[in-house]
């Protein structure tokens, strides 16, 4: 009997936690609520992210219409250049220097290639063309001088 007793107690407790748990809602209610909540979320970000863009938007074009206008808005400091100073060591010897200014460079690029070979040597190119035809450019002398002298060491060390 104690058994029964025990049994129905279980069965009646696990009756009780499920029915309470869901709410005596169905699957296709859960759901629908559940999409309910998420889509209304949804709608609450987008009009939020939605004004923060227009409102970027506004302020970028008032920024764009000032610029236009030729006057600075007042929303953005001017951000002053950096500048490398040396640093002034207490014992430094010698006088300070100056670096040399760098040559500006043409925007033109026929001008920059002329600019870069005007300082070169001029080659004989006809010299060349005759070296690499075979024709000997100059006489060649001392040729017995040089033949008596090697025929003499043929004979080994």
């Amino acid at each position: 009997m104690h058994k029964k007793f025990l049994f129905a107690s279980i069965l009646a407790v696990a009756g009780f936690v499920t029915l309470t748990a869901f709410g005596a809602k169905t699957l296709a209610e859960q759901k629908a609520e559940i999409d309910l909540a998420v889509k209304s979320k949804l709608e609450e970000l987008r009009a939020e992210k939605i004004a923060e863009c227009d409102g970027r938007a506004k302020e970028e074009a008032k920024r764009r219409f000032a610029e236009e206008q030729g006057a600075t808005p007042a929303t953005e400091p001017v951000a002053p250049t950096a500048t490398k100073k040396p640093i002034k060591k207490g014992n430094s010897k010698g006088p300070k220097v100056d670096p040399l200014p760098q040559p500006a460079k043409p925007t033109d690029p026929a001008q920059a290639k002329k600019d870069k070979t005007a300082g070169a040597p001029q080659i004989n190119t006809e010299e060349k063309k005759a070296k690499t035809a075979g024709e000997p450019t100059a006489p060649v002398q001392n040729t017995n001088a040089k033949r008596s002298k090697t025929a003499g060491n043929a004979g080994g060390n």
